[in-house]
């Protein structure tokens, strides 16, 4: 019985393990400048969300998700305060990196970085 019991909870750590998100994607990401943050998630029902903030600007930028690929994500922010559209590219540097290419009416290649709370 001892054996079984362990068993059955192996299983159910080993299941749970497995649901763990591996998307490399998803996150917390401070901007090179430390301006501006970035929050990806990505679920199976609806998809990739972004949740793009400054805390020195105290501004929320709404950005929408647009396309992916196996190593690029695209976006649309539109920004109110200065009524610019621009495209992002984000690109996957390493699993704490990301380079993400602003087009548009703002052009520029800034970095990520991954940020973890703690």
């Amino acid at each position: 019985m001892k054996k079984f019991l362990l068993a059955l909870a192996m299983f159910f750590t080993l299941a749970i393990s497995a649901q763990q998100n591996n998307d490399l994607w998803t996150g917390i990401w401070e901007e090179e400048t430390g301006d501006y943050y970035v929050v990806i998630l990505n679920n199976e029902e609806e998809g990739y969300k972004f949740a793009s903030f400054s805390f020195m600007e105290q501004d929320i930028v709404d950005e929408y998700f647009v396309s992916s690929s196996e190593d690029n994500l695209k976006t649309k922010v539109h920004n109110k305060d200065n009524n610019w559209n621009v495209n992002l590219s984000y690109t996957i540097v390493d699993k704490n990196t990301l380079s993400v290419e602003f087009s548009g009416d703002h052009k520029d290649t800034l970095l990520y970085y991954r940020k973890y709370i703690q």
